[in-house]
């Protein structure tokens, strides 16, 4: 699932901690309609006031975009949690199938929240992640057949040494478990 980039470590908005972040989208998205929203402008005061940060309105907007975008990606990671504790209290669901479904669940609202670019990235790391599975697939497979053409060999130079054959034996069981 999609994670934000780290902020930076210069930018002072999103390095405060959530609880202030949270307050000042509370500010700009009051959660009554009685309490007017701030302004932007308002916000910069704000922030001035109580924390000494002062802040171009510019910033203030970059972080309200950023900070959106990260509570959406939040309640997006809750929702395909929820998923997977529905789907775990089933026990003939396998934990694959439960990543699945909530990787589903998880971009089915990336994408209803707007949040094409997170589907995309996500779209692409799927592709990346199955072609890796298909890359190891093919090298276990040129693997365990290098390994049996070697063991013919092998069996060829041993045959008729009881002991060796034997021996050969106990490596075919070990090979076989590998």
């Amino acid at each position: 699932m999609k994670e934000l980039k780290k902020p930076r470590a210069d930018s002072k908005l999103k390095n405060l901690p959530d609880l202030i972040q949270e307050g000042f989208w509370l500010l700009l998205h009051p959660s009554d309609a009685e309490t007017p929203a701030y302004t932007l402008e308002d916000l910069g005061g704000e922030v001035f006031d109580k924390h000494g940060i002062s802040v171009a309105v510019s910033t203030l907007s970059e972080w309200r975009a950023w900070y959106s975008l990260k509570r959406r990606m939040e309640a997006a990671a809750e929702r395909a949690d929820q998923a997977r504790l529905e789907l775990a209290k089933d026990p003939n669901i396998t934990p694959a199938d439960i990543e699945r479904v909530a990787q589903t669940v998880f971009t089915a609202e990336s994408l209803q929240a707007g949040d094409v670019e997170s589907y995309v990235r996500l779209a692409k790391l799927n592709l990346a992640r199955t072609k890796q599975a298909l890359d190891r697939d093919k090298l276990s497979a040129a693997s365990k057949t290098q390994i049996e053409k070697g063991l013919d060999a092998l069996f060829e130079e041993i045959k008729g040494n009881k002991k060796a054959e034997a021996i050969f034996s106990q490596l075919q069981e070990v090979v076989k478990k590998a």
